[in-house]
């Protein structure tokens, strides 16, 4: 019950608060899926199949896209296996993502792996893929950024985390930004014009865009 309660407050959030069904979430994300009961998923889908008819049509699903947060790479096989209530992550091509492509350049691997690593092999590359329903992103704002702009921070104002103030938060920003337009990064990614273009061009996966990435 406390489950579909959240569930009804955020999809409907926007008309609670302030009449404005404009600012209702579309979907949601279920974090630390590996350690949440099972059953959660099951009535999550339960819900969004009663309240948008999200098996009646493909354009229905599509205006409520909901995603696990579920690392582990055993998990893709189970969600698949249990009708794919949410969309799972591919992190294995998330991670090849990151070993050849946004690493400092004495450090990325084989770019073979961006072909063989993911929930599609992409080897073969002549027929349509059957393919576990998947998403995937660069960066996240838990996953490559807040701990970076944390370290940028602390080098720009040498205070430890939790001691600065708004005025150090903005010159640790400045050099964190400084640092993207940099030849050798101490605090981003590397090659991030080609990580999105693998994210943006996989027809097998749904692409997350990281806000904080949309200034590029």
């Amino acid at each position: 019950a406390e489950e579909l309660n959240w569930l009804y407050y955020l999809m409907n959030f926007g008309t609670i608060t302030g009449n404005n069904p404009e600012a209702n979430f579309d979907g949601i994300r279920v974090d630390a899926v590996d350690n949440v009961d099972v059953d959660l998923l099951s009535i999550a889908r339960d819900y969004f199949n009663a309240a948008y008819n999200m098996e009646q049509s493909d354009a229905n699903a599509n205006k409520h896209i909901n995603i696990l947060e579920d690392w582990g790479w055993d998990d893709p096989a189970y969600v698949n296996k249990i009708g794919n209530p949410q969309l799972t992550m591919d992190d294995r091509l998330r991670n090849a993502i990151m070993d050849t492509l946004s690493g400092a350049p004495d450090k990325n691997q084989a770019l073979n792996k961006l072909i063989t690593q993911s929930l599609v092999n992409r080897a073969n590359d002549n027929t349509e893929n059957a393919v576990i329903p998947s998403y995937n992103f660069v960066r996240a704002h838990d996953s490559n950024a807040q701990d970076q702009i944390r370290q940028a921070i602390q080098a720009a104002t040498g205070k430890p985390y939790g001691e600065f103030n708004l005025d150090d938060e903005k010159k640790g920003m400045e050099a964190y930004i400084n640092d993207q337009n940099s030849t050798n990064k101490k605090w981003n990614l590397y090659n991030m014009p080609s990580a999105y273009t693998i994210l943006l061009t996989n027809k097998d996966s749904v692409p997350n865009v990281y806000y904080g990435d949309l200034r590029a």
